[in-house]
This record gives structure tokens, C-alpha cells and sequence, in this order.
């Protein structure tokens, strides 16, 4: 079987990068998919010997990036046994009556569609390899009243996979397929 193979997005920089790093030196093989490409390859290139790692650029709310990212997946390792779907933005802030429908759709298309994508394309490759991990990053943000106001957009995003993770906790579950969310507080990272 060797090295498991780990999905990670939002790997460019933050917790993604961190994640990357920890996975790395335990031993996995590592999928490193953002936006901003030359971010991608500063995370590899802190990777313990680059750890088997290879370098996907897309977008998470973008259906044909995501699948061509999974298919690279399974062309490159031929399996995969892990996702962190960990990819988001802060978006913006403001009271509600000042978010635009523009603003409120951006922060649920990357924070949320995002997840759904990584999963919808990523969860078969998993059961064909009979089972595996999640790990949704969600936020503190998603399980408690924020108490700086103008957060509605970034909240409900956060809350959402917070749902989303326990849902498929349970659908996922048989297939032997163990899905956690993580919500972190304030992190000194370039999103704060």
C-alpha cells in the first residue's frame, strides 16, 4: 500500500501549508491544490525532501478544477486516502444591510461550495480505496456567536460545514470513511 495519500487545499499558505508540513513528516504522500500557484510550490519546497508531494493549481468553487484535481490524484498515486478540505476565505465583513449579494455569494461559494466539491469528486476515490479520512477546517466562527458584528456571510459558511461534517459523518461511516471537523479560534495567518 505504502505512504498514505493526502489531499490538502487551501495548501498555499496558513493552516493548509502547517497541515502540509505535519503530514509530510509523518510520512504522507501529499495532493497541494490553491489558487495561487507559486504559493503551491514555496509550501513543496518546505516539505521535508518536497515528501512525494505533488502541485495542483484551481479553484475549490470551480467543478472542473476540483475533478481534474482528483483524476491527477488518481493518475499520479492511484489512490487516496486522505482529504483535509481546508481551503476558505474571511470575505467580507459588514453589517448586513451593507453585504452585497455579490459579497455574501463569494465568501458561501469558496467557504462552502468548496467543500461540497472537494468532497463530491474526492469521496469515490476514497471508497475505492476502502476508506479514509476527512478533516473539515471549519472555524470557531461556526459553533459560537462571533463577537465582532458583520461576520453573517463567514458564520454561516462555517456553520454550514460544521453540518455538513456531522451529515456525513453518518453517510460516510459505512464505507469506512471517518469524517471530522476541526474549528479553530484566531491564527496568526495571512487570512488574519
Amino acid at each position: 500500500m505504502g505512504a498514505p495519500v493526502t489531499v490538502i487545499t487551501g495548501a498555499g499558505s496558513g493552516i493548509g501549508r502547517s497541515t502540509a508540513e505535519l503530514l509530510a513528516a509523518a510520512g504522507h504522500r501529499l495532493v497541494l491544490f490553491d489558487r495561487d500557484e507559486n504559493a503551491l510550490f514555496e509550501t513543496r519546497e518546505a516539505l521535508v525532501a518536497g515528501a512525494g508531494a505533488i502541485v495542483i493549481a484551481g479553484d475549490v468553487s470551480d467543478e472542473a478544477d476540483v475533478g481534474e484535481m482528483v483524476q491527477k490524484t488518481k493518475a499520479h498515486f492511484g489512490r487516496l486516502d486522505a482529504v483535509v478540505a481546508n481551503a476558505g476565505i474571511n470575505g467580507v465583513w459588514a453589517p448586513i444591510e451593507d453585504l452585497s449579494p455579490c459579497e455574501w455569494d463569494e465568501t458561501i461559494r469558496i467557504n462552502l461550495r468548496g467543500t461540497y466539491l472537494t468532497l463530491h469528486k474526492a469521496v469515490p476515490l476514497l471508497k475505492r480505496a476502502g476508506g479514509g479520512a476527512i478533516v473539515i477546517v471549519s472555524s470557531i466562527n461556526g459553533v459560537r456567536t462571533f463577537t465582532n458584528p458583520g461576520a453573517t456571510a463567514y458564520s454561516a459558511s462555517k456553520a454550514a460545514q460544521v453540518a455538513m461534517a456531522q451529515q456525513l459523518a453518518l453517510e460516510l461511516g459505512k464505507h469506512r470513511i471517518r469524517v471530522n471537523v476541526v474549528s479553530p479560534g484566531p491564527l496568526d495567518t495571512p487570512m488574519t
